[in-house]
């Protein structure tokens, strides 16, 4: 839930910047999409990090510009405000909003892209340190339908004025392949990209080590369940009941909601890592595969309808890593 309790670089602890030549590394932070963004990279040139600097801060602009929910104007917000459809939607919000449908449907609503009457609930709960009423939990998923959306080139429908999408569970994901894309076409030798919980790399480190990234022990922030290794076109997400949340009688409620119960997902998972080529779709997926639980995100994983490696952490502390991404994980 934005703004409620934000961590930087939740699941991760990047381990990413030893052997390398201080003068050719060069860091910028930037805060978009209510998230806190890294861009590390590698060149010999200042002049050349500083202009791809500025370049990530307009696509970010741009984007936010887009997809963020509260912001007037933006393609969301005002697909939220229409009645049934917003006709001049950006391709870039067409394309986004496809996808979220898509995996919508794929994982039977375990990812709902409608879930902001839903989100916005639990951000009024924590404002006034109460749990939310049936009729309100109710009146919220009432209005929580993926099957109310289509798309259709540059329009967007809903067939309920009250149904209004969220892409705070899909955006980040998007957006830093969005970077990604572009960085990977000027003038550096590599990068390392980190979106609050999403992580890209492209190029080489200066030292010609591998790309290697900590995935955070879900019970302790100071300490990884393991390490992997993360190459250009490769983008991890992680989902945990730990990234963000409302404190509501003394208790932490995560912000991972379960849309078919409206409250924060219980599935016994503690932790979810995705790692795809599609930065959208790894952003969704881990949060669906959280919502399933292990035994339906494995069956899922087996199904084939989409083509990722996940790393799950159960709240006993059970690492389970699918087939394809053995090699490529050390566990602690």
């Amino acid at each position: 839930m934005r703004k409620i309790a934000f961590l930087l670089a939740i699941c991760l602890l990047l381990s990413c910047f030893s052997g390398c030549a201080k003068q050719t590394v060069f860091s910028e932070t930037f805060y978009f999409m209510d998230t806190l963004i890294g861009v590390t990279l590698y060149t010999p040139e200042e002049g050349t990090a500083t202009s791809a600097f500025d370049d990530c801060r307009a696509i970010l602009a741009d984007l936010e510009g887009l997809w963020a929910r509260q912001k007037q104007g933006s393609d969301v917000a005002r697909f939220n405000e229409a009645t049934f459809e917003l006709s001049d939607a950006d391709p870039r919000t067409v394309a986004l909003l496809s996808t979220a449908l898509d995996v919508s449907q794929k994982t039977d609503g375990a990812f709902d892209v409608t879930v902001a009457p839903l989100v916005d609930l639990w951000e009024r709960c924590g404002e006034r340190d109460k749990l939310p009423t049936e009729e309100e939990l109710t009146k919220a998923l009432n209005k929580t339908d993926f099957h109310a959306l289509a798309v259709q080139k540059s329009k967007l429908f809903k067939s309920d004025p009250e149904v209004a999408i969220d892409l705070g569970g899909i955006g980040k994901g998007a957006a830093i392949e969005l970077l990604l894309q572009h960085l990977s076409t000027l003038d550096l030798d590599g990068g390392l990209l980190t979106f609050g919980s999403n992580v890209a790399v492209f190029g080489e480190k200066p030292n010609g080590d591998p790309f290697r990234i900590g995935l955070r022990d879900p019970r302790d922030a100071g300490a990884s369940v393991g390490t992997m290794r993360l190459s250009q076109g490769q983008i991890l997400s992680v989902s945990g009941d730990y990234e963000r949340y409302v404190t509501i009688g003394g208790e932490n409620y995560h912000h991972i909601l379960d849309p078919s119960t409206g409250y924060p997902a219980n599935s016994g998972l503690s932790c979810v890592a995705v790692i795809a080529s599609d930065g959208a779709l790894a952003d969704a997926l881990s949060t669906a595969l959280f919502v399933m639980g292990k035994d339906r995100a494995i069956e899922f994983y087996h199904s084939d309808t989409y083509a990722f490696e996940a790393i799950l952490i159960e709240r006993d502390g059970t690492v389970t890593v699918t087939e394809g991404w053995e090699s490529n994980f050390t566990k602690n």
